[in-house]
């Protein structure tokens, strides 16, 4: 599928955890620039149901961002405390708890099936999350 020439040369970024909300993503679009949904974090359910909603509200392009897995070796134990230790005096700084470390694909396989089967325009890749 070919873009069409966007109107308005306005992209908007896909920012996880939260502003890119399916009525914003179609607004953009609407007006003539490239809106986006950020798919970190979600669950490949709710990305569709996401992708559903913004078509509820436009036909233009739209686009989905991805956290692509990193492939190499994970941090030892030891480097996490580490810089975990680093953190925490920020954290104190800022009288908020420090996460719990995790790793996992953020449902790589599954977002991947999604934005294919739902045919989504555009799809972006973010790396080394």
């Amino acid at each position: 599928m070919r873009l069409p020439e966007f109107p308005e040369p306005v992209v908007q970024a896909p920012m996880g955890g939260g502003p890119s909300a399916p009525e914003l993503t179609a607004a953009v679009s609407a007006a003539g620039g490239l809106g986006f949904l950020a798919a970190g974090y979600k669950t490949a359910d709710t990305v569709r149901e996401e992708i559903q909603e913004v078509r509820s509200h436009t036909s233009a392009p739209f686009g989905v961002n991805l956290f692509v897995p990193s492939g190499g070796s994970q941090p030892s134990r030891a480097e996490l405390d580490r810089y975990a230790a680093e953190l925490a005096v920020e954290a104190a700084r800022y009288r908020v708890p420090l996460g719990t470390p995790l790793s996992d694909d953020d449902g790589w396989s599954a977002k991947l099936a999604v934005v294919t089967d739902e045919r989504v325009p555009v799809v972006s890749f973010t790396f080394g999350c």
